[in-house]
């Protein structure tokens, strides 16, 4: 009666430290949004996928993703927005006179690459990508976290970042789990030593999304605290080269960046920074004013998302802040720029795509779960997550722009 349970615990110890916890809240959180996205298609609410694009664009050529059949409420319901964009990628590849460069390579070639596995269906193909980066990214930040802090603070913050209020966006074709898996591991690479995997996990962050050129500021710290503890201060003109390796191998974002936007450039013929131009004017705001605007256009607007955005947004600076005293300089160095870079950028509306963001600031996660050590702030966290999770997730399914 206790061999099989026997075997599956010695099972578990072999594998990876926080592997089996990362699975589980991937199961239960796609089960979870699963059951919802049923029940938005039941009750009628739900749009054809690609609804945004189809009209302009005139996509009627995407794998099978109709409003009829068991693939609407799996897979069909989550294609909106940049969805559409990575499946139309994915299917066609980078068009000459399409402004589709603007959209990072990493998860459209990689659906490519899967959609053999599942007969040429790339929606269903970026889903699975998404389950296998979530689940290492959960895997990667449960083992930095608990090596830098400690393992309760480790669990909380793999809690509170799968059930963020823009968590869908790890299991729905987009970015957001591909860059998280990259940088959670290219930071734990760095601190451990490993510049094996910084070198990997770098250009996977790199090439996930253009925020993956800012991660070149903490891995550079942690190469030269690297390098200084290689080389005695007495001794620099002994300096052998493979001392230096980690200051190349931490500018591994920042090369993969450039290869694809010289790509665009050069084969394609459309810039990215052509592409990114194409879509809408951005220019640089003072934080404090973008704050002013997002409020004055959800309260003209009637858009809640945005004041949820205002919210979200100085909740996570006062926890990134919150954190540089109590965790390594790079998480900061991490967060901080991207945090930066959101709050002062206006674009279509205020704080567009805030929310989306933020899901992958793990240090603000970090702190919030060293906050959570206090079970009624846990207990209240948790809560509010989840409802806000399953409201945000209702209306992307609806096809309204959440993100």
């Amino acid at each position: 009666m206790t061999a099989a349970p026997d075997r599956a615990g010695r099972l578990g110890a072999r594998l990876p430290d926080g592997l089996v916890d990362a699975a589980w809240l991937w199961l239960v959180l796609r089960v979870g949004l699963g059951l919802l996205a049923v029940m938005v298609v039941v009750s009628g609410a739900a749009p054809k996928p690609c609804n945004s694009d189809l009209v302009i664009n005139g996509w009627t050529t995407l794998p099978p993703l109709s409003d009829k059949g068991i693939w609407f409420p799996l897979v069909g319901v989550w294609q909106h927005w940049d969805a559409c964009w990575y499946s139309k990628i994915a299917t066609f590849g980078y068009e000459p006179g399409v402004s589709s460069t603007t959209f990072f390579p990493l998860l459209p070639f990689s659906m490519s690459a899967i959609a053999v596995l599942t007969g040429g269906n790339v929606a269903l193909a970026g889903i699975v990508v998404n389950a296998v980066a979530f689940i290492l990214a959960l895997t990667g930040l449960y083992q930095l976290v608990a090596s830098d802090v400690d393992a309760e603070v480790a669990r909380r913050t793999v809690l509170y970042t799968a059930i963020f209020p823009a968590a869908f966006f790890f299991l729905a074709p987009f970015t957001e789990s591909l860059f998280l898996a990259g940088a959670v591991w290219a930071i734990a690479g760095a601190r451990r030593g490993r510049w094996d995997i910084v070198l990997i996990a770098g250009i996977v962050a790199g090439l996930a999304r253009p925020q993956g050129l800012l991660l070149v500021l903490p891995l550079g710290w942690e190469a030269i605290r690297e390098v200084r503890s290689r080389v005695r201060p007495d001794a620099w003109r002994a300096i052998r080269p493979r001392d230096l390796v980690p200051l190349p191998v931490a500018l591994a974002p920042a090369l993969a960046y450039g290869a694809f936007v010289a790509y665009t450039a050069v084969v394609v013929g459309r810039s990215y920074f052509a592409a990114h131009a194409d879509w809408a004017a951005t220019s640089v705001t003072l934080p404090w004013d973008v704050a002013q605007s997002a409020i004055s256009y959800a309260l003209s607007h009637h858009a809640p998302v945005v004041a949820l955005n205002v919210g979200l947004l100085l909740l996570f600076a006062l926890l990134a802040l919150g954190g540089i005293r109590r965790l390594p300089l790079s998480y900061a160095l991490y967060t901080l720029p991207q945090l930066w870079l959101t709050t002062t950028q206006q674009n279509v509306w205020p704080l567009m795509s805030t929310v989306r963001y933020m899901a992958v600031l793990f240090p603000c996660f970090v702190v919030l779960a060293i906050i959570g050590r206090r079970e009624r702030l846990h207990t209240g966290w948790v809560v509010l997550s989840l409802l806000l999770l399953g409201y945000l997730a209702s209306q992307f399914v609806q096809g309204v722009m959440v993100g």
